[in-house]
């Protein structure tokens, strides 16, 4: 053995060289984020803020907003493969597939799940969600009392409910 294959196979067996070497074989298995995944994150979106009188998040937006935060692509990807496998024990084809009930039941059946990444999921999806949706000016002007709320506090809390 040359020299040069010796030094390029200590490289290769180092600990960085096994970090590089892993995290390449992991993409082989790790869902990938693609259209479908985006697609779903947004059916999750709209049902998830529907407006209900004012615009729906969806509408808004919001769900590209989301879809653009490439820090969470690996975990809606791992999110979009439960709701799927979720909807598939449902009789459907994939979550997208589902009616607006089935869609409802997967993703409650997320929040409840014991799959940290599903459970996660649609945390983060909920999170960045509502925050963006209630910091739109169309929904904040709903909502007209921008005062502190009960800046005297509650008098009579001390008190039993009436």
């Amino acid at each position: 053995m040359r020299r040069r294959e010796f030094i390029t196979l200590l490289g290769l067996l180092s600990l960085g060289g096994a970090a590089a070497l892993w995290r390449n074989l992991t993409s082989f298995w790790r869902p990938r984020f693609n259209e479908r995944t985006a697609e779903t994150v947004t059916a999750v979106v709209d049902l998830m803020f529907p407006g209900d009188g004012l615009p729906g998040a969806t509408e808004l937006g919001i769900h590209n907003r989301i879809i653009t935060m490439t820090d969470l692509h690996v975990l809606m990807a791992y999110g979009v493969v439960w709701l799927d496998g979720q909807a598939t024990r449902q009789g459907a084809r994939d979550f997208l597939a589902l009616d607006d009930v089935g869609k409802l039941a997967a993703v409650e059946a997320a929040f409840a799940s014991k799959d940290h990444n599903a459970r996660q999921f649609v945390q983060t999806i909920r999170f960045y969600a509502g925050l963006k949706y209630y910091s739109e000016p169309v929904v904040k002007a709903a909502f007209p009392y921008t005062g502190p709320p009960q800046p005297d506090g509650f008098a009579d809390f001390q008190n039993p409910p009436k």
